[in-house]
């Protein structure tokens, strides 16, 4: 065997659901040119129980299955890739992280109104105009002294 044969092959290991299969194959077989080799070597009955399911898939783990359409090398697949055969009707289910972090970050993203620079000052120029209404109304209430209001004036614009 060649070495540009040997960097074209691809080594898997395959799991099936009674027996394990490790095997080298070229990296350009699609998916489905693959499937009825490892069925043979999982037995006959394998191929007849097929039909009681839809057929059969291939995928990683914690992934979708692998388009049966696609080569080997599209799919992404190395030496030492690990792949599940299993009954259509009972594929594994991909993994699905929930991260707190990303899901805000993904939330704030798909917001319509996210914060920026005219909003900051906005918010700045009303925070302080209602902090001078606001010392103003305490300077000039009823019973508040002239020294008092002078005192509070200047401690507002300070």
């Amino acid at each position: 065997m060649t070495d540009s044969a040997v960097a074209e092959s691809c080594r898997l290991t395959v799991r099936a659901p009674s027996v394990t299969i490790d095997l080298a194959v070229p990296a350009d077989v699609p998916v489905a040119d693959l499937l009825p080799t490892l069925l043979r070597y999982v037995g006959e009955e394998a191929e007849e129980a097929g039909l009681d399911h839809a057929g059969w898939v291939l995928q990683r783990l914690g992934d979708a299955p692998l388009d049966e359409e696609t080569t080997l090398a599209r799919a992404g697949l190395a030496d030492g890739a690990v792949l599940h055969l299993r009954p259509h009707t009972e594929a594994l289910p991909e993994a699905r992280l929930d991260d707190l972090v990303d899901g805000i970050a993904e939330t704030v993203g798909r917001r319509l109104h996210t914060w920026h620079a005219g909003a900051a000052r906005g918010l700045l120029v009303g925070t302080a105009a209602a902090t001078v209404v606001a010392a103003l109304a305490l300077v000039f209430r009823p019973g508040v002294t002239d020294s008092t209001a002078t005192r509070a004036a200047c401690a507002a614009v300070a």
